[in-house]
């Protein structure tokens, strides 16, 4: 024999305890997803050098503010939108001469010579000596073990238990200028 109310009511009561279940995981996921989003903004000052923005940044000309300055931008530009770029114009050259042995006109770049290469990981070579600039003082993302030419310039840092003692000042293979903590560096390993 079966009771048409007792099945009446566990069904009920098996309602209220799937929908008691559903919320309490829904709020289990909101309070993970708002936790990972506080960690990963508090972080962010830490492990802005380390993390590689290539896949989520769009291909383009980056401008340090001393170009965004001397492009016109008013002060009221919000920092993270580049100005408008106009494309250079094409100028004709000249093909290229022989210039002759000790001739004091022509000077030729130094020859890349590798002193340091970057660690282990991705890193951001940046247009001054501070991460605060964000992706705006970004030059190039390197990858590990890039090579760099160490030239001999360097800067104390503003927060040493974040950043280390010193930026200093690097060329890259390609001749791109900028600067790395210290701490993200290495002696270079042929």
């Amino acid at each position: 024999m079966t009771d048409p109310g007792l099945n009446r009511r566990l069904r009920q009561r098996s309602r209220r305890a799937g929908l008691m279940i559903g919320i309490s995981m829904a709020l289990t996921i909101a309070v993970l997803v708002g936790g990972f989003s506080i960690l990963y903004t508090a972080l962010d000052t830490f492990v802005s050098d380390f993390v590689s923005e290539e896949a989520t940044t769009a291909p383009g000309p980056t401008h340090p503010p001393a170009q965004v300055a001397a492009a016109g931008a008013a002060p009221s530009t919000p920092t993270n939108v580049p100005p408008p770029t106009e494309a250079p114009a094409v100028q004709p050259t000249a093909p290229p001469t022989q210039a002759a042995a000790g001739d004091p006109a022509v000077a030729t770049p130094p020859a890349f010579v590798p002193d340091y290469q970057s660690g282990g990981y991705s890193l951001n070579l940046r247009s001054e000596p501070s991460a605060d600039g964000g992706d705006q003082t970004v030059v190039r993302v390197l990858p590990p073990s890039t090579p760099l030419q160490y030239l001999n310039e360097e800067r104390p840092t503003a927060n040493p238990a974040r950043d280390g003692n010193r930026w200093m000042l690097f060329r890259t293979e390609s001749g791109e200028q900028g600067w790395l903590r210290e701490l993200d560096t290495e002696p270079y390993q042929p």
